[in-house]
């Protein structure tokens, strides 16, 4: 190998190496590298220790006046924690959640009960045939008023409930209901200018069936089980009398019927009711008691009886007994089960 040759491996070899030598640090500026690290560290350090400082001193400031709450979605998340309890018990007292409405369906029930039966107007008409010489026929129209007095019922309903929302419950039913232990008395006068005025003291052993359409509204509420509920319908009665009597009280006609032909009569007519309420469900088994208050009016109605058939007495047509509209009171209770 020349000298030249050797200067230049030996220059390539040198160049070779300070081109390492740059690559790896030497140990002073590791050193400081170390020294830097550390520096950072401690800075790093002493601001976490300042920032709980802070919060600490922060947290009773907020207690007293909480931050404005964030909004959207995180605000919703955050509202229940942050609720005192006392709040919370206090939100759900003042507005209690509501029963959800069942799915209704069909319902049947038999009740019964009593209460009171008003006082009604009532006229007694006919004509007596009084021969020629004591005048001829005498148109007789007696009035006067029965007397209260109470009644007993009972009856069966049949019936249909639907869910309107939360809170309302519709049905439509139909119901039948008999009511007996009326006993209508009256005393009627009749004035007349050819005869001396006649009194006439009447007593009516009535019955009475009723059938209605009602439609009915129930209300749910807070108190599982309870069902307040309001309704009314319209329908007809029939009015039955039997064993009738209209006995002539002054001029006294002891022992003369003047419904002997026939004492007893019937007629249909107009009814109608309104009724209020509560169910009360036994359990979950479907069903339920109630009690409710019911107001029903039985329309005006002509009975129509026989005649008089006595050798004492002259001869009469039949009679007719016209009564007014009555009001009943009554109160029932009863038991029913839905499908």
């Amino acid at each position: 190998m020349t000298a030249r040759k050797c200067f230049i491996v030996a220059a390539g070899l040198m160049t070779a190496s300070a081109a390492h030598a740059e690559d790896i640090p030497s140990n002073a500026e590791l050193f400081h590298m170390l020294k830097a690290q550390q520096q950072t560290i401690s800075e790093l350090r002493a601001e976490l220790k300042q920032a709980k400082q802070e919060r600490r001193t922060a947290t009773p400031r907020e207690a007293a006046a909480p931050a404005a709450r964030p909004a959207g979605r995180d605000a919703a998340t955050e509202t229940v924690p942050a609720t005192p309890p006392t709040q919370a018990y206090a939100m759900y007292a003042k507005a209690p959640a509501v029963s959800p409405a069942s799915g209704g369906g069909a319902y049947v029930g038999v009740f019964g009960g009593g209460g009171s039966r008003g006082g009604t107007d009532i006229s007694q008409f006919g004509t007596v045939f009084f021969a020629e010489a004591l005048g001829g026929p005498l148109a007789v129209d007696a009035t006067g008023r029965t007397s209260s007095g109470g009644v007993g019922f009972g009856g069966a309903h049949l019936g249909y409930e639907w869910s309107y929302g939360a809170y309302v419950r519709p049905a439509l039913e139909i119901e039948g209901f008999y009511l007996a232990g009326n006993q209508p008395r009256a005393t009627l006068v009749n004035p007349t200018d050819r005869l001396a005025e006649r009194t006439f003291d009447a007593t009516f052993p009535t019955r009475t069936t009723v059938l209605l359409a009602n439609m009915v509204v129930g209300f749910n509420t807070p108190y599982q089980g309870i069902t307040p509920y309001i309704g009314g319908g319209i329908g007809a009665a029939n009015v039955s009398i039997n064993g009738a009597t209209s006995t002539q009280t002054d001029p006294a006609e002891p022992g003369i019927n003047h419904f002997n032909a026939r004492p007893d009569s019937s007629a249909w007519t107009f009814a109608a009711q309104a009724k209020a309420g509560a169910r009360f469900a036994l359990g979950n088994s479907g069903a339920y008691l109630f009690g409710e208050y019911r107001y029903l009016y039985v329309g005006a109605a002509n009975q129509v009886f026989g005649s008089t058939v006595d050798p004492t007495h002259a001869a009469t047509s039949s009679w007719t007994a016209s009564f007014g509209g009555t009001s009943h009171h009554l109160a029932a209770g009863g038991v029913g089960f839905g499908f």
